[in-house]
């Protein structure tokens, strides 16, 4: 249930912000691609780091939580640049929203393995 949750979360954030994005803002969808690829790697990657940590070293999910929090930053951060975000009118709120959605997202992720933890 809760990947389920994940994936239609992630669905419905790109399909709003792709309606927003073509319908309401008439820009070319190239860039919000690129931007939504990235994402998903991201998001893929940092999930299957939880996974992993949850099975290895479930003590320490917490913890490495924030540190997956702060390397998402830092990804973000310095692939921003790259995918040339400063050529979209109000960039800030076309790719923070959706950044911290997912954000939300993963979060959610944690906290429910950290609570499935707590009960067994």
């Amino acid at each position: 249930m809760k990947n389920n949750i994940l994936w239609i979360g992630f669905v419905v954030v790109m399909m709003v912000h792709l309606i927003i994005w073509t319908q309401v803002e008439h820009l070319a969808p190239l860039l919000l691609i690129k931007f939504y690829v990235f994402l998903s790697v991201m998001f893929l990657m940092l999930i299957t780091v939880i996974n992993i940590i949850n099975r290895t070293v479930p003590e320490f999910l917490g913890l490495s939580f924030i540190g997956i929090i702060l390397l998402k930053f830092v990804l973000m951060y310095l692939i921003r640049m790259k995918l040339d975000f400063e050529q979209v009118p109000h960039y800030k709120f076309h790719f923070i929203i959706p950044y911290f959605v997912l954000t939300g997202l993963l979060t959610y992720y944690t906290i429910q393995l950290l609570n499935q933890e707590k009960k067994h």
